[in-house]
């Protein structure tokens, strides 16, 4: 419910005054003491719920624009790599060499449960492969999150083993912390630091794990990874940005 400040404090002056005139001239404007005394309890009372109220307002408002600065502060981190990423020749980069990864079940939500223990090589991007990658990556640079998230969810079933589909599980992760859906962004990110060991976004992907970590309040699993892409990744700059974070931890 809201609450007119202006009025609780219109209120309260005329407590106030009528408090006050009370003292002074008692029984002259018909208020018995205990009356006078009643006013007065009902004035310090209203004085206190306005401070409360205040107190709140302001608390609200804190949270809220800290809630902004989130936001603008992921949406900002998403622009900054795709501005990185569209100034290289390349559209995206792939990996360089063929990875062994296991075999995993087509779907994203689902791909921590069904691995298979015989490592497979996965396969070069074909044309076709890569544009569809393309027409994903592309609703990304558009701002069209939702839409990119489907079109990339849909990449990663069609096209399990390829080696941009742990490019494509990396924006998945991306796209579901602009969303604010942090459990599966977390999934994500994992996917391509464990079944793509060694791929070019495994370094992104285990730094933005570790920051998910810790907005979820796990500080030692956030300082593991965040030391991890430190320990593994030393000549990097997701390695320079890691120790940034990681010292801001508390």
């Amino acid at each position: 419910m809201m609450i007119d400040a202006s009025k609780l404090r219109s209120y309260a002056m005329v407590l106030s005054l009528t408090a006050s005139s009370a003292l002074v001239h008692g029984a002259d404007n018909g208020l018995t003491p205990a009356a006078a005394a009643e006013l007065l309890y009902q004035l310090e009372s209203l004085q206190m719920e306005v401070s409360q109220l205040r107190g709140k307002i302001e608390e609200q408002s804190h949270e809220l624009n800290k809630m902004k600065r989130n936001q603008l502060d992921r949406y900002i981190d998403l622009d900054k790599r795709l501005t990185t990423l569209l100034n290289k020749p390349a559209a995206e980069p792939v990996v360089a060499s063929p990875l062994s990864v296991p075999a995993v079940s087509a779907s994203p939500s689902t791909a921590g449960s069904s691995i298979v223990s015989a490592p497979i090589q996965v396969e070069k991007p074909t044309a076709e492969v890569q544009a569809a990658y393309r027409s994903a990556y592309d609703l990304v640079r558009n701002k069209s999150y939702v839409v990119a998230d489907q079109a990339f969810t849909d990449f990663v079933v069609k096209y399990p083993r390829n080696e941009l589909t742990g490019n494509a599980y990396y924006w998945l992760g991306e796209l579901k912390l602009v969303q604010n859906d942090k459990a599966q962004a977390l999934k994500n990110f994992e996917i391509v630091s464990t079944r793509f060991s060694g791929h070019t976004k495994e370094a992104d992907a285990l730094y933005k794990s570790g920051i998910v970590y810790d907005q979820l309040n796990q500080k030692e699993k956030a300082r593991a990874l965040l030391s991890q892409v430190i320990d593994g990744f030393p000549e990097t700059n997701t390695a320079k940005l890691a120790a940034g974070y990681l010292s801001n931890i508390k």
